[in-house]
């Protein structure tokens, strides 16, 4: 008997033969789960606090309504978002990413990409093309040391010595493991440092966590340092 915990999803399109035909191909793959369907933002406002889904698929037709923003904002903390689209289009795909998503799949991408992602972020991790990553903490940065030092009151004293360094490395792309080895900790510790810190700061993935960090400047890393892993996909 299989008793790994499956990974809960909700398909948002209002195209029934999208909904029909994603939903078929992820019920193949063993830990994921369709736990509900919805034409459009509105009637998956109304399942989602029934079906408590983990991750939803949102197809960019949805995304781009004006009413996304409030719909994410309404968003359970455990929930994830991706959003399916064809766009290429790199500044789309910003755009999305500073909405807050927690990744994008484009249609063309293989149904592998599309199980990795939603593994991913499920695990508190992104999923976005490297380079925009890199791009666009590159820009917040410079926005960041453009603007005047009075208006930025946050106070990062809450932090931990220990806590602080982990988010250094986060904000320098690494991984769980690759930060555990350089702090001599184990993985585990560092999810705890992690758990923590997102309670300190009030944000609930990484992405967030890294974008939080640079507006709020609480962490003075040289851009040229920025080079984001793989798994910032």
């Amino acid at each position: 008997m299989d008793t790994q915990k499956k990974i809960k999803v909700m398909i948002i399109g209002d195209f029934l033969i999208f909904r029909n035909g994603l939903k078929l191909l992820l019920e193949t793959e063993k830990n994921i789960k369709v736990v509900g369907e919805a034409a459009d933002l509105s009637e998956a406002s109304d399942s989602i606090p029934k079906t408590r889904p983990d991750v939803l698929l949102v197809d960019s037709s949805e995304a781009d309504k004006s009413t996304f923003i409030s719909f994410l904002s309404s968003q359970p903390s455990y929930t994830s978002i991706i959003i399916l689209t064809n766009s290429c289009e790199i500044e789309m795909h910003r755009k999305y990413l500073m909405l807050g998503v927690n990744g994008v799949v484009t249609k063309e991408q293989t149904a592998n990409i599309l199980f990795k992602a939603i593994n991913k972020v499920h695990d508190g991790e992104v999923w976005f093309v490297r380079k925009l990553m890199n791009e666009t903490i590159r820009q917040l940065v410079t926005e960041r040391k453009s603007m005047p030092e009075e208006i930025y009151s946050y106070n990062c004293s809450g932090l931990s010595t220990r806590e602080r360094e982990v988010l250094i490395l986060i904000c320098q792309g690494m991984k769980n493991k690759i930060i555990a080895d350089k702090l001599f900790i184990s993985e585990t510790t560092v999810r705890h440092h992690l758990t923590s810190i997102f309670e300190k700061l009030n944000v609930t993935s990484r992405l967030e966590l890294v974008v939080h960090a640079f507006k709020e400047k609480l962490v003075e890393v040289p851009v040229e340092s920025f080079e984001f892993s793989n798994d910032f996909k």
